[in-house]
């Protein structure tokens, strides 16, 4: 009997889970994905420098190589002149993302699993060397809303660096997730007078490692 309950709770979490990934556009759900978005995700080692030998695949528009991003940016967060020094996506880009006091910026959502994924970009700050870039996490609550949890407060200086790697097993919160493909989409905001600069947002899907 438990165990038939069991599997019934586990099959209307992701059928919740399923419900926000196809919640139509015109909602302005940051957490929406298109029918059939996850899987065949392009795959790639660009930390492997860093003694890092994860699989990675691009936070869509992550790169900022279009002179626009589809990202939702406020507060003076715009594409910029400028690609983080590894070219680690690639030799020809020449853009990242500028973010300076008082900006935000929301990603595309991400297919993932809740299996302790991990996410890792490139960052730089030009500006108060006591400010930190807060990273959260946005992702789906079983109510069909949008929850949130800070998962990086990142420091960094006037050099590009990879920045450390972010888990979004730190929060209990992920356990109200299913444990199948989700969505998850990453907020980034400064703090005090900093100049912030990110470039290059991957995600491990599955935290192989």
């Amino acid at each position: 009997m438990f165990l038939r309950i069991r599997v019934a709770l586990l099959a209307t979490l992701s059928t919740l889970g399923l419900g926000v990934l196809a919640a139509p556009a015109a909602q302005a759900n940051v957490l929406s994905l298109l029918p059939g978005s996850c899987g065949n995700q392009p795959e790639s080692q660009p930390f492997a420098k860093w003694g890092d030998v994860n699989e990675y695949t691009p936070v869509a528009g992550g790169s900022f190589e279009t002179g626009s991003t589809p990202w939702t940016l406020s507060g003076g967060a715009a594409v910029s002149s400028g690609n983080e020094t590894f070219y680690v996506n690639s030799n020809s880009d020449t853009h990242s993302l500028s973010l300076p006091a008082g900006s935000a910026a929301t990603s595309l959502p991400v297919c993932t699993n809740l299996n302790q994924p991990t996410g890792r970009l490139f960052v730089r700050n030009t500006g108060s060397a006591s400010s930190r870039l807060t990273v959260q996490a946005i992702y789906p609550t079983l109510l069909g809303q949008s929850g949130s949890t800070t998962i990086g407060q990142l420091t960094g200086t006037s050099n590009w660096a990879p920045s450390p790697i972010l888990s979004l097993a730190t929060s209990n919160l992920m356990a109200t997730l299913s444990p199948q493909n989700t969505t998850v989409a990453f907020r980034f905001t400064p703090t005090g007078a900093g100049n912030w600069s990110i470039d290059d947002v991957n995600i491990d899907p599955f935290a192989r490692g």
